[in-house]
């Protein structure tokens, strides 16, 4: 993409795009750094770079993360569609000559911390000589990704109590259940027990999750099955701005246990008790005759790795 300013020209730079564009569908660099396996830092640092070759501020920074300016919205919906054109490209070329074999996942920002790395190192580990590139992509966007092919793998997910059912061409492999947690402050009353059950906190401020729909009153839907109605103190898009809003008091939070790391020393994440809900992960690709073995291999990998990921202690 080049970008004219004052008589120069600005080339800007693929790598940095596909941070960008983490980082808007993310909301924040830390939610961008989880998804692209990097450092917080590294993304700020990036990001700053941007900044100062495009000449104009892309980001307003907010509590709860930041918040795209309007020169920010414009460059990346430029950007999606430039890294479409790029993608394809690179795979036309790559059918075109000997290149080496491809899978590409799409991953949530919260599958980043945990289960994509693990999974990453052991797809690596058995099969060295395939590439392997993940790309962010929110849980709501994986089958158009999948129709375009600019994925062969995505990370899913979904509440128990209102699942979301993929089309009938695409195979979904169920990962794990990942179990919401109570977040609370260090000194609350609930730190010390152990299950806590939503209704017994019926009386506190929430700071809530902001989803996307179908899950965009997700939390009072869970707050009406334990039968009360939440006074919501704050939304925002962020998990850990909930684990630092929960730490300074403002409210309780609920979280889905791998949304936890890095985990704050401020806060404690509580079992829920009867009515519990998680989070459920699955992974979807196309139909089994139309994609090739490394897919299947993926597949393998996450279950594998998924089910070591459930069966370990919190921290």
């Amino acid at each position: 993409m080049h970008l004219h300013q004052s008589g120069a020209t600005t080339v800007l730079d693929l790598r940095r795009l596909r941070i960008y564009a983490a980082v808007a569908e993310g909301g924040s660099f830390t939610a961008a750094a989880s998804a692209l396996c990097l450092s917080q830092p590294a993304v700020s640092q990036q990001m700053a770079i941007l900044e100062r070759e495009v000449g104009v501020a892309l980001f307003e920074r907010v509590p709860r993360g930041i918040r795209l300016t309007p020169a920010g919205e414009l460059l990346a919906q430029r950007t999606a569609r430039l890294l479409a054109e790029a993608s394809a490209v690179e795979d036309e070329l790559r059918r075109l000559g000997a290149g080496t074999q491809e899978v590409r996942l799409g991953a949530f920002p919260t599958a980043g911390a945990d289960l994509v790395p693990l999974a990453i190192r052991a797809f690596r580990e058995r099969h060295p000589d395939v590439r392997l590139v993940v790309t962010p992509v929110h849980a709501d966007e994986v089958e158009a990704h999948l129709h375009s092919s600019r994925i062969s793998v995505g990370l899913v997910w979904d509440y128990d109590f209102s699942p979301q059912p993929a089309g009938p061409e695409f195979e979904r492999a169920e990962l794990l259940a990942d179990p919401l947690r109570v977040i609370v402050p260090a000194g609350h009353p609930a730190a010390g027990g152990g299950e806590v059950a939503l209704r017994d906190l019926a009386e506190e401020p929430w700071i809530v999750r902001a989803h996307r729909p179908p899950y965009a009153r997700a939390f009072e839907h869970m707050c009406r099955i334990a039968g009360f109605e939440p006074r919501v103190a704050f939304r925002t898009d962020n998990y850990q701005a909930i684990q630092g809003l929960v730490a300074a008091g403002i409210g309780l939070g609920v979280a889905p246990r791998l949304s936890l790391a890095p985990r704050r020393g401020d806060i404690v994440a509580v079992p829920m008790a009867a009515p519990a809900f998680s989070r459920r992960i699955a992974a979807l690709a196309a139909a089994q005759a139309s994609r090739p073995s490394a897919v299947d291999d993926l597949l393998d990998v996450l279950r594998v790795t998924a089910d070591a990921l459930s069966r370990s202690p919190e921290a």
